[in-house]
């Protein structure tokens, strides 16, 4: 069997397993709803040339390998890292995208190397002035957890998150049941309920345009509403892909982590997200690569393109 036919039969039976099993998080009709289809990549539109930074507020964490690629490697140690990034135009106006975990999750979960993600953007020049939009690609804790420090340090910004994130993480009571919440910060989905209507909260539905130049994209899997931003660069279209895959590995063998809400939709948005820009350069959540592949601007600051 080719790799294209076990695919669609792992698909397949997914879809089948959860049917009979009667266990889907959401009803079946959503699991794959409302993805386009994959295609050539597609140009990101007129606008800016920007730069993207992968800024690493903690890590390494060493797991074993199968945690951050599918059941694979469950003998095999393997480190990853923590990161917010950030996107910045040539005037130095900056988008952020995700805000790290809050100093109480990293010291609750002994998260090592942890450094609040304020200070680290602050290395970057990154600070209230310069910062007016902020994308959530997700509620994980360990990239939304920070959200109210960022709230206070740049009053400016607006934050940016998917309708279908919000909707589970906040409403939801599955998002309260054990198998779920172990990745979620109580607190904080409560935090981000509060600004539901408020002038700091925008609840996009699906892709959309972010500035000229950068597009956010729904590219449910991992979670029911994860979003990923394309990106204007120098090199062409870049893709900040959050953790649609943990690992640039991931991308390369067709193999998401172990944490994913839904198999079958997470299979149509790696074929979405890799008809958005080259594989080399759509960056993934937690590779220690980009850490040590890519130049330093300043200590754990890399600039990826």
């Amino acid at each position: 069997m080719d790799g294209l036919n076990r695919r669609g039969f792992l698909k397949g039976s997914l879809l089948a397993g959860t049917a009979m099993a009667g266990m889907a998080v959401m009803p079946e009709k959503t699991l794959t709803a409302a993805i386009p289809k994959a295609g050539a990549a597609e140009p990101a539109g007129p606008g800016p040339e920007y730069e993207i930074y992968a800024c690493k507020y903690a890590g390494p964490l060493v797991k074993k390998l199968a945690m951050a690629l599918w059941n694979s490697g469950w003998d095999e140690d393997s480190p990853i890292n923590f990161y917010v990034w950030a996107i910045r135009e040539p005037s130095g106006e900056t988008i952020l995208v995700d805000s790290g975990c809050s100093p109480a999750q990293a010291a609750a979960r002994k998260i090592p190397g942890y450094v609040n993600p304020v200070e680290l953007l602050a290395r970057l020049g990154v600070n209230g002035s310069n910062v007016s939009k902020i994308v959530i690609t997700h509620m994980h804790y360990d990239h939304v957890g920070n959200v109210e420090n960022y709230i206070q340090a740049f009053p400016k910004a607006k934050l940016y998150l998917q309708k279908r994130e919000f909707d589970f993480a906040v409403k939801n009571p599955l998002a309260q049941r054990k198998p779920i919440s172990v990745l979620f910060d109580s607190p904080i989905c409560k935090f981000v309920g509060g600004l539901e209507g408020s002038d700091r909260l925008a609840i996009v539905d699906g892709d959309g345009n972010l500035a000229p130049g950068i597009d956010f994209f729904l590219a449910p899997g991992h979670t029911l509403g994860l979003q990923v931003v394309r990106v204007n660069t120098a090199k062409g279209p870049a893709v900040v892909g959050s953790d649609c895959a943990h690992l640039f590995r991931g991308y390369r063998d067709d193999n998401p982590s172990c944490f994913i809400t839904d198999m079958p939709a997470w299979m149509e948005s790696f074929d979405k997200v890799k008809s958005k820009a080259p594989l080399d350069l759509i960056f993934p959540g937690h590779d220690v690569l980009m850490q040590t592949n890519y130049p330093s601007v300043a200590e754990d600051v890399m600039r990826l393109v």
